[in-house]
């Protein structure tokens, strides 16, 4: 694992998580994603295809260097950019929700805020959000469904977020 691309006070990583069901970046994604990129922020992402992997384009397409893919098992699914790994041991039964929640808590926790491309549907998205939320961090959602951008930046909004969007899958 590269040290230089670890998030720390003088430059915090961004979790970027998303739905399996969205596969192409809406250009107000990718606006802000070029946000991050500009700010020279390290990203941590997963592995799973979809949202992670549509990212993972576009900052391989971009020949960004500071990304780090978390991944669980033997090696990534997917890791266009062929960037550093870390690998999170899981005991939850392969290809199962449960065996890919160890990696998003681990992201959750080493990230010092988040980015969520949410399909509104998305069980594992949501819980990403709640971990993130638990810890105090700001947070960017994209809604996919109504194209618009809610952003967690106090307390009070990560409460009434997670009032309106009640998670069991933590």
């Amino acid at each position: 694992m590269s040290d230089h691309i670890l998030p720390s006070s003088i430059n915090p990583a961004v979790f970027i998580s998303g739905s399996l069901s969205i596969t192409a970046l809406p250009e107000p994604v990718i606006e802000r994603i070029d946000g991050i990129v500009e700010r020279a922020l390290p990203v941590l992402i997963g592995d799973a295809r979809g949202a992670d992997r549509a990212v993972q384009r576009f900052l391989s397409d971009r020949n960004i260097d500071a990304v780090m893919v978390y991944c669980s098992g033997d090696g990534p699914r997917n890791n266009l950019g062929k960037w550093p790994t870390r690998n999170i041991p899981s005991f939850g039964a392969k290809g199962t929700a449960a065996y890919h929640t160890p990696k998003d808590k681990a992201m959750a926790q080493h990230a010092s805020c988040g980015f969520v491309i949410w399909d509104g549907r998305s069980r594992g998205s949501l819980a990403n959000i709640h971990r993130l939320a638990a810890r105090g961090c700001f947070i960017v959602i994209w809604l996919d469904p109504e194209e618009r951008f809610i952003t967690l930046r106090s307390d009070s909004d990560r409460d009434s977020f997670l009032e309106a969007y009640p998670c069991r899958n933590l």
